[in-house]
């Protein structure tokens, strides 16, 4: 079959593949608890009901994975990996609609998810079934919809790279903004993290009498601003990375507000750092001697972790407020590099974005996408060659009233399908 003949049977998908975004949205796989079970059997009913091969893979039964398979004629194996767990939802007040109905409306699939990335999971189900239903294709292609992408893959991405089951010549990861139609482009990897956890200590007293005691919240309020300053530090990625992080730049700065353009442009050269979560008190009577804050810091693909906590440690130390100690989320080895790349110069880069400009009539942009993917485990510890395009839309990840256009979603499908067919 010819590329304008799938383009064309892609386009024809609106309708299907916004039905499989809000079905999914409507299965809640949110953390803390992150359960895709509800999920993998409604993409199991859909791979049945289409003849679509498909095996399901689980450590925890909570958190399965699925794969749906189409064999190719050749002996090329392409993986396609997306994550079907989302974020928690926050206040309900947010919302124009409730975050796991699925509402479609205004050309847009509404919930939490639909963007980051259920949207993109749906597309991948529709390509599998229009792949499966041409008499034969040159490439296997291997559809994986995983679990625990969100706390790091355990359960998901992770453990099946450690465990082997991650099999293919190269891999499409369907997560982040590909940019849609007007503005494309293709990750050549992610950002990686280097998150602590300050603590700070102090001694308890009478609610009545804090002079009497040390207040550790206190303590930790005023220690906060002193890793933030790790803002500042000026991170050692690799030379050759250097196109790809001023492409980024630019990139983001077109797709933002203006006024954060002054943070974008330092994004890449120096780590991001946020504090998300804060634990303190027992009660309100008791002045607190334990509190704690746990902090997100993201770093360019190819820095080293280390060096930033250790950067994060003097700053602490340098604050010379008592009772703080840093505690890194994750232990890093000093050669541990952040994130993960892959050069913009392979066939495999050629070839995809070869494709997406085929499709969309619109230059492609090569970037670093600002949060982390199931690609780390695809490319880090599978070893296979992994580039990213998402159907997301810019800013919707994690947010209120989260949504993705349709249209996003018939790109993707014609890329996901398209891409397979010419790949050599």
């Amino acid at each position: 079959m010819n590329l304008d003949n799938v383009l064309k049977i892609a386009e024809g998908t609106g309708d299907e593949v916004a039905q499989l975004t809000s079905g999914l949205v409507k299965y809640n796989s949110a953390h803390p608890d992150g359960f895709t079970d509800g999920c993998v059997e409604y993409i199991k009913a859909y791979c049945d009901k289409h003849g679509i091969e498909n095996e399901v893979h689980a450590n925890d039964p909570k958190k399965p994975n699925i794969v749906a398979r189409v064999k190719g004629t050749g002996d090329k194996n392409i993986i396609w990996v997306g994550h079907i767990d989302v974020v928690p939802e926050g206040k309900l007040e947010n919302w124009t609609y409730p975050p796991y109905d699925g509402v479609i409306a205004d050309d847009c699939v509404y919930g939490r998810g639909s963007s980051d990335m259920k949207g993109s999971c749906a597309a991948a189900m529709v390509s599998a079934r229009t792949l499966n239903e041409m008499e034969s294709i040159p490439n296997t292609v291997e559809f994986w919809f995983t679990s625990d992408e969100e706390i790091g893959g355990g359960e998901g991405a992770r453990w099946l790279a450690q465990s082997g089951r991650f099999k293919g010549d190269i891999c499409v990861i369907g997560d982040g903004n590909g940019g849609g139609p007007y503005a494309p482009s293709i990750d050549l990897g992610c950002k990686g993290g280097a998150g602590v956890k300050l603590i700070a200590k102090g001694q308890t007293a009478h609610g009545s009498t804090p002079y009497l005691g040390k207040n550790a919240i206190t303590r930790l309020i005023k220690a906060i601003p002193w890793v933030e300053k790790v803002d500042n530090f000026t991170l050692d990625w690799p030379e050759g990375l250097k196109s790809a992080v001023e492409g980024s730049v630019e990139y983001y700065k077109g797709m933002t507000p203006e006024e954060s353009h002054g943070v974008m442009e330092k994004n890449f050269y120096t780590p991001s750092v946020t504090c998300n979560i804060i634990h303190a008190g027992v009660k309100i009577n008791v002045v607190p001697d334990y509190a704690e804050a746990e902090f997100d810091i993201r770093l360019t693909p190819g820095s080293h972790p280390k060096k930033v906590v250790d950067r994060i440690k003097d700053l602490v130390k340098k604050s010379g407020i008592e009772g703080l100690e840093v505690v890194p989320t994750r232990e890093h080895a000093a050669d541990d590099y952040a994130g993960y790349y892959e050069s913009p110069d392979s066939s495999f880069a050629d070839q995809f974005k070869a494709v997406i400009k085929t499709i969309t009539g619109k230059p492609v942009n090569m970037k670093i996408l600002t949060g982390g993917t199931d690609g780390i485990s695809t490319s880090k510890i599978a070893g296979i060659p992994s580039l990213g395009y998402g159907t997301s839309l810019t800013g919707q990840a994690h947010q209120p009233d989260e949504r993705v256009t349709i249209e996003n979603l018939v790109l993707g499908v014609k890329i996901f399908t398209a891409f397979p067919l010419v790949y050599q």
